[in-house]
């Protein structure tokens, strides 16, 4: 299954699942918003999915003092759960 394709059909953009889970794999929680990879996606969709993740609750947007640097911290919201079943379904999937 491709993560890309079940992520535009059931989270409506490609980018979505992928952005969500590499947010989940970072061990501290906190990252600034250029480091996620390219790979991931375009870095504008990237950015827009981090904005949708943050009002939805599942992240946390601070702003550095000069307001050039934007970076986000992961909260504990339930609704990241929904990220990892999804995840698991997808690799479950592939090895089946």
């Amino acid at each position: 299954m491709d993560p890309m394709r079940v992520s535009a059909d059931l989270f409506g953009r490609g980018c979505r699942l992928p952005v969500a889970l590499w947010v989940l794999s970072r061990e501290s929680g906190r990252f600034y918003q250029s480091e996620p990879p390219a790979e991931l996606g375009p870095p504008t969709a990237v950015r827009q999915e981090l904005a949708r993740l943050a009002r939805a609750g599942l992240l946390v947007e601070e702003r550095s003092e000069g307001g050039n640097r934007v970076y986000y911290n992961r909260t504990d919201s339930p609704l990241w759960r929904v990220f990892a079943e999804a995840a698991d379904v997808i690799a479950n999937s592939d090895a089946g």
